[in-house]
């Protein structure tokens, strides 16, 4: 072989190498990322998780480019999952085809329309699970009874949680420019209508509405928009700078801070009461199970499926 024609094939292997090297893969490899008992937790075991509770975004990106939060909620959901579902083999606990058929009719009647525009149905394996894994919970952790007294008694100790902060009807103008707005403002003063001028000069998409936004409490929009909890009813603002461009903002109402009445959240209180005892029953019948069956994360994952809460 000519010294040349050794040259283009070396020439031609080195390039070939090192774009193979820019293609490869370069997130760590997936495959198993602990055990439980023993037995392996894999990659993809998490990516069903991460599915099934409805992380879809999630499951589609590689394994160490998940937040340490999302990580760990996923990894503890798949470990308590197996738990659940061993003890429905050992107990002999199913899911029949009939109870598969009722969710699917209520899961039809009540679901969020697809991009078709008819209710989202999963697949009747996913079903199945949701079924299985929620009998199994209900026999560890039966619905407790919550008597009125105990109702009645956590609405007046979190009574700040049904209590409606007062909130601001604000209509507001945008405009790009400081000399727009100051001429806007002239306008105002003159007499124009306020609705009429941001329905014609308004550039956020409430312009169309005469630039009524919905009403908002104190702090939750940015801190030029507080102001007008200091101004009075159908009194107009000074031109206001904010990142969005030059606002003139015109208070209609203050809508009083309302409480809910204890008859309307009842029901609202007791469904969560049940939910915090009955999970913990779950949280300690998983402690004791893991000290049956322990969970070892392997190390380069260490960071990421902490299986302790915070």
């Amino acid at each position: 072989m000519s010294r040349g024609l050794f040259r283009t094939f070396f020439l031609a292997g080195l390039i070939s190498f090192f774009l193979s090297a820019c293609n490869r893969e370069r997130h760590f490899p997936e495959g198993v990322v602990a055990t439980l008992s023993g037995t392996p937790i894999s990659s993809e075991e998490l990516r069903e998780t991460a599915r099934f509770v409805g992380l879809e975004p999630l499951a589609s990106r590689p394994l160490d480019t998940w937040s340490p939060v999302l990580g760990s909620l996923v990894f503890r959901e798949t470990v308590f999952d197996r738990l659940l579902e061993d003890k429905a083999k050992r107990d002999g606990i199913s899911v029949t085809d009939e109870e598969v058929a009722a969710l699917r009719t209520c899961l039809s009647k009540s679901g969020a329309p697809s991009h078709s525009n008819t209710p989202f149905s999963p697949p009747d394996n996913l079903i199945r699970r949701k079924l299985l894994l929620e009998k199994v919970a209900l026999e560890i952790a039966p619905l407790p009874s919550i008597p009125l007294r105990q109702v009645t008694a956590d609405y007046k100790l979190e009574l700040d949680r049904f209590t409606a902060p007062e909130k601001a009807l604000v209509k507001d103008i945008v405009v790009r420019s400081e000399e727009e707005g100051t001429a806007i403002i002239a306008a105002l003063a003159a007499g124009s209508s306020f609705s009429a001028l941001a329905k014609a000069k308004s550039l956020s998409p409430e312009g169309k509405v005469g630039g009524l936004l919905p009403p908002y409490a104190m702090g939750e929009m940015p801190d030029p928009f507080n102001r007008v909890f200091s101004m009075k009813p159908g009194e107009v603002s000074p031109l206001i700078s904010s990142p969005y461009g030059y606002h003139i903002l015109k208070l209609m109402a203050i809508i009083p801070s309302q409480q809910r009445a204890f008859s309307s959240v009842k029901e609202e209180i007791r469904r969560r009461l049940i939910a915090t005892a009955r999970r913990k029953i779950l949280d300690q019948w998983l402690e004791k199970e893991l000290h049956l069956h322990p969970v070892i994360v392997l190390p380069h994952y260490r960071h990421l499926l902490s299986f302790q809460e915070e």
